[in-house]
Formats: structure tokens, sequence, C-alpha cells
């Protein structure tokens, strides 16, 4: 059997919450997800090859090229709510070239039903699918029964039908995510050093922000043994001389004593890695700060979201200004970058309010601040207040997923990308901000990535239309 794993562009993304200008410079990073399937299928014995069409410039014409030439058995795509339209593009090349086509993503936990009831797409996994795949992959190999494959979308007897979630409880049983696939140098990011690489020390989320979209995987907050994110952090800054490593937990200092066990674990062994990680301003203090600064922290990405209290309330955020502010002070003195990310035009907001945002995110003063537009996506908080204020039809994503409409969403404020704007221009183009940044000017890298970014803003535009 052989199998391919694609991550294909985003063809008509008109409801991102990041600007499309900052989006467009603000780097790649390796297909995690991807990775650790392949991991899985490899260990099994299976021959895998992953196509990254977006770090690689690859589109329709090509893949298609590419997917006659090597005539796969299987290929996965994997599918968000930003790149849907171009998986289905993907999974109908794939259909064409004589594949069998499996999506998988966060998009499926949603839309099961209207993803696998394409022509083009065979099967489905809802959630964690590492295993499913593979359990996919056997019953296809040796013709067996796939009913009962947690996680399995399938159709049946024109009729589609799922079989729960898939969910991995046990993250150590997860091999290293195959990076020999990739070439880390077609990898990096406007704010890290290059090459970069990815990774996950635990997985899960219990907290219920009203914007964010919940998965299987956020079920239960599972961590993996120190020793084991440790050894890996050691084996790919060795074997793919990566220089800086990205947490993508939702909350890597959930669990405080593992969290310790880890930087202990990279200072008992020297090891002179830089890495960063999202993290909750109410799941740090000062000990923990300094010993992560210690382990080489390099940067903390706080979800600050708003600066007035009565709009944190309704976005279910649970964190007060005091104690942000409080865990800025501290993390800056500890000697580590801060991340601060707002959003802007949440139900029930005013000008007054998002002012109130932006002028807080210049007193807090982070050494980076990102502000996104407040997107109501499906199965969240946020969508049903503004489907029950009529601002947002029910039906509006299952359209958009099915390909039925392609407009962009009404913004729940007026003029929500106009204050985006604005909050960037505000926060970026200060004096105080300016001269920090020339002052930390070391190469022509550095400079590259600073008029990329000043080119972002002064070339600012919310969406493709």
């Amino acid at each position: 059997m052989k199998i391919i794993l694609i991550r294909y562009h985003d063809t008509n993304d008109v409801n991102s919450r990041l600007p499309e200008s900052l989006n467009r410079i603000r780097g790649i990073v390796p297909p995690l997800g991807l990775l650790y399937i392949a991991a899985v299928l490899e260990q099994a014995g299976y021959t895998v090859q992953l196509i990254d069409a977006v770090a690689l410039g690859i589109y329709a014409g090509q893949l298609r090229t590419i997917l006659m030439q090597e005539a796969p058995d299987i290929v996965g795509i994997t599918s968000m709510i930003s790149n849907v339209h171009g998986a289905i593009e993907a999974a109908r090349i794939a259909k064409e070239c004589g594949a069998r086509v499996v999506m998988g993503g966060p998009l499926l936990t949603v839309y099961p039903e209207e993803i696998v009831g394409y022509d083009c797409v065979d099967y489905g996994i809802i959630g964690e699918g590492e295993y499913s795949m593979l359990a996919l992959t056997r019953a296809i190999e040796q013709n067996q029964p796939l009913e009962g494959i947690p996680g399995l979308v399938l159709k049946e007897n024109g009729r589609i039908h799922a079989y729960g979630e898939a969910f991995i409880d046990d993250l150590n049983h997860l091999p290293v995510p195959a990076r020999h696939l990739i070439s880390t140098h077609h990898y990096s990011t406007i704010i890290t050093d290059t090459p970069a690489a990815t990774m996950i020390a635990t997985r899960g989320c219990p907290f219920q922000c009203g914007f964010c979209m919940k998965g299987p995987q956020d079920k239960k907050h599972r961590t993996r043994n120190p020793k084991n994110v440790v050894d890996e952090m050691e084996f790919i800054m060795q074997h793919h001389g990566v220089k800086e490593i990205l947490f993508y937990d939702d909350t890597i200092t959930l669990d405080r004593e593992n969290m310790v066990l880890i930087c202990e674990e990279i200072i008992r062994r020297r090891l002179p890695v830089r890495w960063e990680s999202p993290t909750r301003v109410d799941c740090v203090d000062t000990e923990l700060l300094r010993l992560m600064h210690r382990a080489g922290c390099k940067r903390l990405r706080y979800g600050v979201e708003s600066g007035n209290g009565d709009i944190l309330k309704s976005m279910h955020k649970s964190i007060d200004l005091t104690r942000v502010h409080d865990v800025f002070t501290w993390t800056k003195k500890t000697g580590i970058e801060t991340f601060a990310y707002f959003i802007i035009g949440y139900f029930h907001e005013t000008a007054q309010t998002i002012k109130e945002t932006i002028a807080y995110a210049r007193a807090l003063n982070p050494d980076l601040a990102m502000f996104t537009v407040a997107t109501p996506y499906p199965k969240t908080h946020l969508f049903e207040l503004a489907k029950t204020a009529g601002l947002i039809d029910d039906n509006y994503w299952r359209d958009f997923v099915l390909g039925k409409r392609s407009d962009r969403l009404p913004y729940l404020v007026p003029h929500a990308d106009i204050w985006v704007r604005r909050a960037y221009r505000s926060f970026y183009f200060r004096p105080r901000f300016v001269a920090k940044r020339l002052l930390e000017i070391h190469s022509f890298s550095d400079i590259r990535r600073y008029l990329q970014a000043a080119g972002g803003l002064i070339n600012f535009r919310m969406n493709r239309r």
C-alpha cells in the first residue's frame, strides 16, 4: 500500500481571523498532525509520502502530475475551515488519479456528513486520527470490514455513518513525527530563528472560551513523559539542525509539575535549546517562569483577548486584567519575551471597548501582539450569540463547507476590519516600539523580516474579496 498525505492551499479563505496582508508574510510551520500520522503508518511498515503543497508551492496541475506518477492507493488530506475548499480541490484531483481519499482535521468534528458527502471523499476521521488511519489502512489492505474503527466516517448503502471519535489517551505511545519526510529549510516564521520545528508536549484544553471551536482532543488534558519530550527536542536539534522549537500545545503549563520536570530535564542535559509556547496567565507563576527561562524558553504567547473586563466575561475567558498585568511584568523580568493575542469586534463590543483594548495593548507593551477579528466559528458560544441576535444565518457554515456560498460573514460590529488596522498601526508604529526593534537588528535577515512586517501593516488588507 502506498499512502500520500497532503496539506493543500486555501482557495477561498474569506473568513480568516488574521488579516490577509499579514497572513501572507507570517511564514509556514511544518504540518505536525500529518507528520504524526505518517510516523504511525511508517512504524507499521507502510510507505508514506507527504506533500506539503503550501510549503512547496504546489498547485492543482503539479499535484495531478505527482499523483498520476506516484499512483497512491490512499490519499489523506487535512481539512480546516480556512482551507476546506482547497482540501476538496485536492480530494477531487486525488480521486481522479484513482486513490481512495480520506479527510481528517478539525472540520470533520463539526461537519462529518457534509465532508464525506462529497463524491470525491471516501472516508473521514473525526478526532485524533493517527491510529484510526492505521486501522483504516490495514482494513482496506486486507479487505476487512471497516465498521467500528474509532472516529471513522464512511458511506454505506447510500447513507453516511460515523463511529464515534478517535481519542489517544496515552500520548507516550506515539512515535516521533516523521520529519524526515520534509525539509525543515522550507519552514520559517517572521518571528523565529530558521529552521524551526513544531512539537507538542500536551494535548487537550479544559477551558471553555466562547470563541474557540472544540474537538475530541479537548476532552481531556494529557501530558507526555518529560523524558519523552526532551528526547524529541534533542533529536530534532541534532538530526534536523533546528534552531527554535514552537510548541503547539493549548496550555503547556496547565500541569505545572510536568512542566517543571521538562525544564529540569532540559537543564540536566545542558541542552542549548530555544523554544516558545502558548499558555494562560492563570497557569504560570514567578518561580515557574524563572525555571522555564533557564530551560531555554524564549517567548510565551498569552491570550489576553480584550482590555475590557465585561467583554472578557462575555468571552468566558476566566481571567482578569490585574492578573494579566502582573504576569506580563513577571514574564518580562525573567527575560522571556511576551506575545499577546487580542480579539477585536466581539459580540456587544462598542467603539469604546475596542478603544480600551487598543489602549490596554499599548500600556501592557508586550514584545509582540496579534489583533484578530472576532469570527463566530461553528459550534462555539460566539456563534450561538450571533445567531440568536440575527447576525448570522444558522446554515452559513454548512453552506460554506458545501461550496454553496463564498461570501464573507458580516462583522459582529461595524468596521471591525478598520479597527483591527487601527490596532496594528497604533501598536507597531509607536516610536518606542520602532526604536526597540531597530536596536535589535543584528543581520540582513532581521532587516528583511522587519521590512516585510512593516509592508504588511502599511498595505493592510483584511480579507480577499
